[in-house]
């Protein structure tokens, strides 16, 4: 009997099983894609042009996306094939609720000061733009590609760019801890299929941390 054992024995599925989870909410929720992706798209452009949209909607907002992910997705789709699943999710209705949250108490909102600015829009511009591109650059269909606020790697990438966009306080520390853990067990997973998404997924989260060392920007908190 061979005493040893790696990460891929620890994976209760196949990763053509994990890839096809995708597929299916995708299309559970078509066409909110395009739309998910339009509004990302001017929150995106609103930084670029200087403007600062108003964290008493942005945070609900992006709350009400991770609860969302963490219901429908992580539960309800992920946890079919991973018993532990359903407990991961709490941590995104904790992280959504903190979220929403501080957004009403009008402590999280786009700022364009300190060194964490364009750390911070790239991080959002990748979970919008590239992740969605990751299932075409491994040769898998559309149908699996990974959106925000559907998937919950790009969902957590966009939070780290959007806290390190916010006035710097303990409590926009305090809501990179969850994201960060996430993107850890997720980079852990790919890894354990043998996929290479894992190294995007570990670079994504060294970038989200890395962004929250920038300057400070002054805000509340």
């Amino acid at each position: 009997m061979n005493g040893s054992w790696t990460l891929e024995d620890l994976l209760p599925f196949e990763p053509r099983v994990y890839w096809r989870l995708f597929a299916l909410e995708n299309e559970a929720l078509w066409p909110a894609q395009p739309v998910l992706l339009a509004a990302g798209a001017a929150l995106l452009l609103c930084f670029l042009l200087g403007k600062r949209p108003s964290g008493r909607w942005l945070g609900p907002a992006l709350g009400a996306a991770w609860v969302w992910t963490g219901w429908h997705f992580v539960a309800l789709r992920y946890g079919t094939v991973n018993w532990a699943a359903p407990a991961l999710a709490w941590g995104f209705y904790a992280e959504g609720a903190l979220l929403a949250a501080l957004g009403l108490a009008g402590r999280l909102g786009l700022e364009r000061r300190g060194r964490s600015a364009w750390p911070g829009a790239g991080l959002l511009a990748a979970a919008l733009f590239v992740w969605p591109l990751l299932a075409v650059l491994d040769g898998r269909p559309w149908r699996e590609a990974e959106i925000a606020a559907v998937a919950p790697d790009p969902t957590a990438i966009a939070a780290l760019g959007l806290l390190a966009l916010a006035p710097r306080s303990r409590w926009t520390a305090l809501l990179c801890v969850l994201p960060a853990l996430w993107l850890a067990v997720s980079a852990l997973t790919l890894f354990a299929m043998g996929a290479w998404q894992g190294w995007a997924v570990l670079a994504a989260l060294l970038a989200g941390l890395a962004a929250q060392t920038g300057t400070p920007a002054k805000g509340p908190g």
